[in-house]
């Protein structure tokens, strides 16, 4: 993590005193390649506390890691731990804690920033210039037995809240930085691309919100019938209210001409007709990509009449966590004139064609996201612990941390949901 929380090189007394046992963990050699080994125990800080970490969720960035051996740009150089979605117990405090003591349930926020550059100065510590983050390439991962971090990036987790859970707390996190930066209030419509455990939590906390009508789409079907059985812990009813497997994009001409319906949600949108920005040089050529987005009109229109948003033209808020092209332009679509587009979901591939001519007449707000902010933790323990988000029914399976191996092939594999690893078995 940031070099100015490592300023103690030597193990205090608190911890040698425990005579721990190898400190266990899931190292990334390359691509595909995993290896469970002792790695060094973690220093205790003055300002710290050691954690017994008990649970460990599997992240879609963990994922990337596994099959790509890097991930947002970032390659994995140099053998890695893997993790950063953990909870456990505290069993040593730093000598100048005054918050924590030894038994307390504690969630792990993975990011470490420097607190001293621009962006942390301004109050975006979630884009610090000198970012230290679990298990990203330079930093040292929490899929572990025992993790040390500051006393301050350690919350307490209630009773309440499982520890299958709490090693679920992060995505949640991340689930309330969605809610803030694409804005979600109550009564507002929202298109949500993408099945997975982020795509699902969003759904659960626009619901907390009150929503007032949740879309989502995936082209993985058993992620789609998943998500239609995923209960409201409010309501006792489904949280989506209309899910749609949908399937890749064709790359051909449409036979017939856009219209109606097909026609506003694109470029021009009701009255939208030629705006400032708008190039028109009387050539028509038409890309591959051109072709696609016809198509992404054409089925987004169909969708709006069948969820009964046709006069609306569209939806307030659409959630991209899949990281598809696909779902780039069948987001951009569906967003009624004015709507917010977030994009949450990394794909394999650096670039991806986008309709930045509907983006400008439909007057879209395009906001991408990066990890979470400082009250997103609090937030999520807070939803959890009222139990108005319940993450238990997306834990599809677990492993312990010597099959560490199986349980990245288990999320590889698209067949679970959220996979959880327990650290100390």
């Amino acid at each position: 993590m940031s070099q100015f929380h490592h300023l103690v090189k030597t193990q205090p007394a608190q911890v040698t005193v425990l005579n721990l046992p190898p400190n266990t963990s899931c190292v990334l050699l390359k691509k595909r390649t995993i290896s469970v080994e002792a790695t060094p125990l973690p220093i205790l800080q003055p300002d710290g506390v050691l954690v017994k970490v008990i649970s460990t969720g599997i992240c879609g960035s963990d994922l990337h890691n596994y099959l790509a051996g890097g991930v947002g740009g970032r390659p994995v150089t140099e053998p890695i731990v893997m993790g950063h979605e953990s909870a456990g117990e505290v069993i040593a405090v730093g000598e100048l804690v005054t918050t924590h003591k030894v038994g307390d349930r504690v969630a792990v926020e993975p990011g470490l920033p420097c607190r001293r550059c621009i962006n942390c100065k301004n109050g975006r510590m979630n884009i610090c210039m000198d970012m230290r983050y679990c298990g990203a390439p330079g930093s040292v991962g929490s899929l572990m037995k025992y993790f040390a971090l500051p006393a301050d990036m350690a919350p307490h987790i209630p009773e309440n809240v499982s520890w299958d859970e709490a090693g679920s707390i992060q995505p949640l996190a991340i689930g309330v930085q969605i809610g803030k930066r694409a804005d979600i209030r109550a009564h507002q419509t929202l298109a949500i691309f993408g099945c997975g455990p982020i795509g699902l939590i969003t759904a659960a906390v626009a619901h907390a919100y009150s929503a007032r009508k949740i879309i989502a789409f995936d082209v993985n079907p058993g992620r789609v019938e998943f998500a239609k059985k995923y209960i409201s812990p409010l309501t006792g009813k489904p949280i989506i209210d209309h899910v749609f497997h949908i399937a890749p994009l064709p790359s051909s001409k449409r036979s017939d001409t856009p219209n109606g319906l097909s026609s506003h949600i694109g470029e021009a949108g009701t009255g939208g007709g030629i705006t400032d920005g708008e190039v028109v040089d009387g050539h028509e050529e038409e890309t591959e990509s051109d072709m696609k987005w016809g198509w992404a009109k054409k089925r987004m229109a169909e969708i709006l009449e069948q969820v009964g948003l046709v006069d609306e033209e569209g939806v307030d808020r659409v959630i991209e966590a899949s990281g598809s092209e696909d779902a780039m332009l069948h987001g951009v679509a569906i967003a009624k004139q004015g709507a917010t587009y977030l994009q949450v979901g990394l794909g394999h591939i650096q670039t991806n064609s986008f309709p930045t001519l509907a983006v400008t007449n439909k007057e879209l707000d395009v906001k991408g996201i990066t990890r979470y902010t400082a009250s997103c933790f609090p937030s999520a323990i807070d939803m959890l612990s009222r139990g108005v988000v319940d993450l238990k029914q997306l834990i599809t399976i677990k492993f312990p941390l010597t099959k560490s191996a199986e349980a990245f092939e288990a999320v590889a594999s698209g067949k679970q949901i959220k996979v959880i690893v327990k650290n100390q078995e």
